[in-house]
């Protein structure tokens, strides 16, 4: 039976301490940090692990700042009365340094900060056989800047952090539930944590779900687990038995690692649990029979050799109330005039006016406007567009007919300036191009680009010019054959994926980011390939059929959706061939 140990407020992770993965040194002598960089406080091991130590911490303390109580250090040891000369000496080191600490005014937090540093190093030197737990879900982008690079350094240590693109998705949960196992779980011992549903596919947590949660710099001994218990995928429950949105469950139990590393059992079967009735309030016992569950089919996945690093997210086309606009209201002498979109939030009543050169402008394409094979129409973008090549995006344009599109702009970015966040770029210009997504479009000159929705409930793709700037709920890659392009579009439309695409692509129960091109493993366009050669072919027929048929729809003053197009009597024979091809190059992953 393990003490009872009260860390509620202490630092389970033990950031911002020295030793092995950041944990404070436990020898003889435990080393407290301090305010005074080296003048640490000493407390014997022997002290530390005695069950009444919260207790003789919080009497220390008492006699440190109540002078009608006896005052003598003599008195004191007295009371105390400890086993070793060592702990009477340590308790006296205590109380005189509390004593200072209360006569210059800073006794506020003393005694609660040493006590929660050491109750999680006291579970380390005594580590239990089951730990349940529910940990922070916190992701990278939106922790505090001073929190921040901690973390990526203590992800890093257990090869945990993601980079490039995944940066701002590295979640803090897996940091801590690694960490946590590590510390304080025995050998032999089991684990259970509510996690983000991310943790059961995301490629973020791949490293997570391999069970290797070993230190870089301590690998003879290292942390192994076996992670082959099925885990659960809370995603479907209505509601779910944990109130964070799309959650999950992984077990696990810690095993013996040495230099002969075991063999690694990574994450096993998914239940998908299903039901309803569920409210966060029940117990389990009320929860359990009120749920069932199937099991997930899994998939060989592996990344497409040609397409994995092609993709890549759009820009961030905000805040649109000082940005886009959906049509123009009239145009002269290559001038555009227009009204910007509204917005919410603290860019409420923002939308404006506006007027600028017309080459200030490019087509903008959002995930709400993609079909199949097509769109339903395009917004506008207004954005510092330059000719020079180097520096495809200026805050302030120059040279002749920018006198318009400068007034603009120099008012947008003022009340940009005025309402943005603290941690928000410093220009309109760096907020739109953030992490280079818009000036790469410009830059793109194939002539074409494959778009398809970073979330939703099914993938969908079209192929569209290269002219067109995506936003940033959608991926694209501008392929240098226009055949590549289209093949792409068949791919990811291909209705006999789309269970695929739902159950092995998602990083969230909406999210596909570059799931699509990191778990399927498409071939390059082959144009000697004749199942190639049809998806490239089927698809320009599916495009120029869909095009036609939002001019039908929009002509007639009808909105057109994606089961309009699915069932379209002329698409119908053009899905078919597409899913006949698809089967052939990818049999594995079709339903």
């Amino acid at each position: 039976q393990p003490p009872d140990l009260n860390i509620h407020l202490g630092d389970s992770l033990q950031w911002g301490t020295r030793g092995r993965g950041g944990a404070i040194e436990f020898g003889e002598l435990v080393e407290v940090p301090t305010d005074e960089p080296h003048n640490p406080l000493g407390i014997p091991r022997t002290l530390l692990l005695q069950d009444s130590f919260p207790q003789l911490l919080a009497q220390i303390f008492d006699y440190a700042g109540r002078p009608e109580l006896p005052t003598s250090e003599a008195d004191l040891l007295a009371v105390l009365s400890l086993p070793t000369p060592a702990d009477g000496a340590a308790a006296i080191n205590l109380y005189r340094r509390f004593r200072e600490y209360i006569a210059s005014g800073r006794n506020h937090v003393w005694q609660w900060y040493i006590a929660n540093l050491v109750q999680p190093l006291r579970l380390t030197n005594m580590p239990v056989s089951r730990l349940v737990g529910n940990p922070p879900w916190v992701v990278y982008n939106a922790m505090a800047n001073d929190r921040q690079d901690t973390f990526r350094e203590r992800a890093q240590d257990r090869g945990l952090w993601a980079g490039r693109h995944l940066a701002t998705q590295n979640d803090l949960a897996a940091t801590f539930v690694t960490t946590c196992v590590d510390f304080y779980l025995k050998t032999g011992g089991k684990f259970g944590f509510v996690l983000p549903y991310a943790a059961l596919r995301a490629r973020h947590w791949q490293h997570f779900r391999s069970g290797d949660w070993s230190l870089r710099q301590d690998a003879e001994r290292g942390t192994h687990v076996d992670l082959s218990k099925d885990a659960w995928d809370f995603s479907q429950v209505n509601a779910p038995p944990f109130p964070q949105a799309n959650s999950s469950v992984i077990f696990g139990t810690k095993v013996r690692a040495d230099r002969q590393r075991p063999r690694l059992k990574p994450l096993g079967r998914v239940r998908q649990q299903t039901g309803s009735g569920v409210t966060t309030r029940m117990a389990w016992d009320e929860v359990k029979p009120l749920l069932s569950h199937t099991y997930r089919k899994e998939y060989p996945v592996a990344p497409s050799p040609a397409y994995a690093d092609a993709f890549r997210n759009g820009a961030t086309l905000f805040p649109q109330s000082l940005v886009v606009f959906e049509r123009p209201l009239s145009r002269a002498l290559g001038v555009v005039y227009f009204r910007t979109n509204q917005a919410k939030g603290a860019w409420r009543s923002t939308e404006r006016d506006g007027q600028v050169e017309e080459r200030f402008l490019k087509p903008a394409l959002f995930s709400r406007l993609l079909l199949p094979f097509g769109t339903t129409g395009h917004s506008w973008v207004i954005a510092p567009i330059s000719e020079d090549v180097a520096e495809v995006l200026r805050t302030f344009p120059q040279g002749a007919d920018v006198q318009q599109f400068n007034m603009y702009w120099s008012s947008a970015n003022a009340d940009y300036a005025q309402i943005k966040s603290p941690k928000s770029p410093a220009s309109l210009a760096e907020r739109i191009d953030l992490f280079g997504n818009f000036s790469a479009q410009l830059r793109n000159s194939n002539g074409f680009k494959t778009v398809y929705n970073a979330s939703g409930s099914n993938l969908t793709a079209a192929v569209v010019s290269s002219d067109v700037v995506t936003s940033h709920n959608t991926y694209w890659a501008g392929c240098n054959d226009p055949a590549s392009n289209y093949y792409l579009a068949s791919v990811f439309n291909a209705g006999c994926l789309g269970e695929f695409f739902k159950e092995g692509c998602r990083a969230s129960d909406r999210d596909f980011m570059l799931l699509p091109v990191q778990n399927l493993p498409i071939p390059a366009y082959d144009p000697g390939n004749e199942h190639h050669a049809n998806l490239a072919a089927q698809s320009q027929l599916a495009h120029a059929r869909v095009a036609a048929l939002v001019a039908e729809r929009q002509s007639a003053g009808q909105r057109i959706t994606r089961n309009d197009v699915l069932s379209d009597a002329e698409m119908l024979p053009i899905l078919a061939s597409i899913d006949e091809s698809v089967r052939a190059i990818l049999p594995d992953f079709c339903d």
